[in-house]
């Protein structure tokens, strides 16, 4: 496979997201789709959750795919990044609903809304790829992102200028930096799909104007990467105490053969699933908080 990916790196830095098109090919996307349901089916099977996608056979190539780890490469500016559990998928109507887990605005770094925050201190190294599993071009489901806001708060009505809704094909990978601000499952002005309508619009707008949702179950698959530093240090510990990754990590063990083939690529991977067993066994307190909260500074 080819990785040479024309990556315009100042625009990412500038506005804090990229859409890739096409860095995978439509079939691809539909065999990461069959193994995502396919992983899913057989964890509603055994009643368990959802694990670190490195621990899961079907989809843990991806997690080190050469085109992947270009983009971040390029983006990062490091012959190695780094993996710290931080891979998973979604599949709505499965635990996942509609305008309950993540339809609203938010961000997945650690220090949200304080400027004087760690987080908030020099560039920001910690980004997440999404695949979106379905056709996003004319249809409601992808990702809305709010341009810019990786280096900024905004608020107030000016906010909504800087929506943009990312209206991905098959194939096609978007990748934002974890401080920008975004919200799930968007939706855009039927016939437009460029038009962004972010949860304050799509609670206002009759339905008959904005796009549909397509007919296939809406799936998305996650990765996150880092440099190994500061932030990343700081994001390990507020993670290790939210209970999500409490759930996913508990029963997640990596094959030391994937370790090594990931190191053979520059992923360099920190075991949090043996970090939250060892924390587990040592009675220290881990998966405290069910959603965001904020770690003191």
């Amino acid at each position: 496979m080819s990785t040479n990916i024309d990556i315009d790196r100042d625009r990412f830095w500038r506005d804090g997201y990229l859409i890739l098109r096409q860095l995978f090919t439509p079939a691809e996307f539909k065999e990461i789709r069959g193994r995502v349901l396919e992983s899913l089916r057989r964890r509603e099977v055994e009643g368990g959750p959802v694990i670190d996608a490195l621990a899961d056979p079907l989809i843990r190539e991806y997690v080190y795919d050469e085109r992947v780890l270009a983009v971040a490469k390029a983006l990062l500016a490091r012959d190695e990044v780094v993996y710290f559990g931080d891979a998973s998928y979604a599949v709505v109507g499965h635990g996942y609903e509609k305008g309950v887990h993540v339809g609203g605005w938010h961000r997945d770094n650690t220090d949200r809304n304080k400027i004087a925050a760690p987080d908030w201190q020099g560039r920001y190294s910690l980004i997440r790829f999404g695949f979106y599993l379905q056709d996003h071009r004319s249809t409601s489901g992808g990702l809305l992102v709010r341009k810019r806001s990786h280096e900024r708060i905004v608020r107030g009505k000016r906010a909504h200028l800087y929506d943009r809704y990312l209206n991905n094909g098959m194939g096609d990978v978007s990748v934002w930096s974890m401080r920008i601000e975004h919200a799930g499952l968007g939706r855009c002005l039927r016939g437009f799909p460029s038009f962004p309508l972010g949860p304050a619009l799509q609670n206002r707008l009759p339905e008959v104007l904005q796009a549909p949702f397509g007919p296939e179950e809406r799936a998305g698959f996650w990765m996150s990467y880092g440099l190994d530093d500061s932030h990343l240090a700081r994001h390990c510990e507020y993670l290790i105490n939210r209970t999500e990754r409490l759930e996913m990590w508990r029963h997640a063990y990596y094959d030391p053969a994937v370790v090594a083939a990931c190191a053979q690529r520059g992923l360099k991977v920190i075991d949090m699933p043996g970090r939250i067993r060892a924390a587990l066994a040592e009675g220290r307190p881990v998966g405290e908080h069910q959603h965001h909260y904020r770690m003191p500074f």
